[in-house]
């Protein structure tokens, strides 16, 4: 077994080669708590490689009273990728018991799925002033966006087509209510009705409702 842990911009990359046994686990998982705490960061992406499919909770430490709960704080978000089709099945299994337990764990069969949860499902990225003038800015493109109430994420939305863009539908909802948000985040997208319907879907997961706004909606 080897492995690697490394701070990453806004998340924890630990990457698991040859995981064999409940032990080496349990090794591996004391390492990536101490990073954690050394570098303050709870956000963590686990990477296993040429490892065992797992589908024991125990050898994850999620058994009644198991090592694991001692291991994670509240603020602790996990996205866990695997590279076969039977260590994600493990994964996913896993996901469900620690979900169980209230642990913030979430199975990964692709990489960028994982970091866009990890990041907070596009709206980690780079923020603006949601202003008039500076919306001017934004993307003359079809993609989702993000409108923010200071740290809170309020509403999802899309261009809607028929030659709407990113801009033109942040600069409809900033004259229907400008007080709406402090900020805005944008992603280009070639299709933005799936990707507003994840970012909403990975929001519920996450906080078991809506944003603000497209509750109202």
């Amino acid at each position: 077994m080897r492995y690697a842990i490394e701070r990453r911009d806004g998340y924890l990359h630990a990457e698991l080669h040859g995981r064999d046994t409940a032990e080496q686990m349990r090794e591996f998982l004391l390492a990536v708590q101490a990073a954690c705490q050394q570098h303050h960061v709870p956000r963590i992406l686990i990477s296993l490689r040429q490892s065992r499919a797992v589908f024991r909770p125990e050898e994850y430490g999620l058994e009644a009273n198991g090592y694991a709960r001692g291991l994670l704080s509240a603020e602790c978000q996990i996205a866990v990728l695997g590279d076969t089709h039977e260590v994600n099945a493990a994964n996913e299994y896993i996901e469900m018991v620690a979900r169980q337990q209230g642990v913030n764990l979430r199975a990964f069969r692709d990489e960028r799925a994982a970091l866009r949860w990890l990041t907070g499902a596009g709206g980690a990225g780079r923020r603006y002033r949601f202003a008039r003038i500076v919306i001017a800015g934004a993307p003359d493109q079809g993609g989702v966006f993000t409108l923010w109430d200071g740290e809170e994420i309020v509403y999802y939305g899309r261009s809607i087509g028929d030659g709407s863009t990113i801009r033109s539908t942040l600069l409809d909802h900033y004259y229907e209510r400008p007080n709406r948000a402090t900020h805005y985040s944008w992603e280009v997208c070639a299709d933005p009705a799936a990707r507003e319907a994840e970012l909403l879907s990975e929001h519920e997961r996450r906080f078991g409702r809506r944003p603000r706004y497209n509750k109202a909606a």
